[in-house]
């Protein structure tokens, strides 16, 4: 993908920077992976911790505000994790969930944690902790988005697949825009094809899984995978 210092990045970034609490702590400390409930799940923190978190929170947005003067779309996958603490700090705000294959989610968590702690970790880790870890924060992040979701009206709280998103971006953007009541698509629809057409010869990476790994996934994951009716990606993974 293109990338550059004006591309759109992660806001957690910035909440960590400004000294919230943030699983992205682990990348310079992986020890702490070996707790991923304390890591992630806002609900087990404790109270200072949580007014620690939304006042950063909150000075983040009014800078971000001050500077653009306009509504906000943040993108922090860590923010599926304090669901139900978004929605009672921002009552009218609204999510889109982005659902992916779990074999590619594992995948390509695996492969995105390994490489960044190969960067910035001052600690030395294993594989196997790596793993161990996004096994569990998939589960966690589950039972969070369950529980967050079920407090939240139908027009707040919109899931797309990933797949379709890829296949169909347009009708997929489309329907985000009705379900949520956002305005005339058509007023938009421009900018978007834009984009797309600016990206329209991404290829995207072929990831691949070990045997064992992929047994992991199926051992850990196996009942979700098959509510959500997902399988073996085999035109996008490979395993050995």
């Amino acid at each position: 993908m293109r990338f550059s210092w004006e591309s759109p990045q992660e806001d957690e970034f910035a909440l960590l920077a400004l000294g919230a609490p943030s699983p992205y702590e682990a990348l310079i400390v992986p020890s702490l992976l070996r707790d991923p409930r304390s890591l992630l799940d806002a609900r087990s923190w404790t109270v200072e911790e949580q007014r620690c978190w939304s006042e950063t929170l909150y000075y983040f947005l009014k800078l971000v505000t001050v500077q653009q003067g306009k509504a906000m779309v943040l993108k922090s996958p860590s923010h599926g994790f304090r669901l139900p603490l978004l929605s009672s700090l921002f009552p009218e705000s609204r999510y889109v969930l982005i659902e992916r294959n779990p074999y590619e989610v594992f995948a390509s968590n695996l492969k995105l944690w390994s490489t960044l702690l190969d960067q910035y970790s001052v600690e030395s880790f294993r594989t196997e902790e790596i793993e161990a870890f996004v096994l569990a924060a998939y589960l966690l992040h589950e039972a969070v988005i369950a529980e967050g979701s079920s407090i939240l009206s139908p027009q707040s709280f919109v899931r797309v697949r990933y797949e379709e998103l890829v296949a169909d971006p347009m009708g997929q953007m489309a329907r985000v825009y009705e379900e949520m009541a956002f305005g005339d698509f058509k007023t938009v629809r421009p900018r978007i094809q834009e984009y797309l057409t600016s990206v329209s010869e991404h290829v995207r990476n072929t990831l691949r899984l070990s045997s064992a790994q992929k047994e992991s996934v199926e051992n850990a994951w196996g009942e979700l995978i098959q509510e959500k009716g997902y399988s073996w990606p085999a035109n996008d993974i490979s395993w050995q």
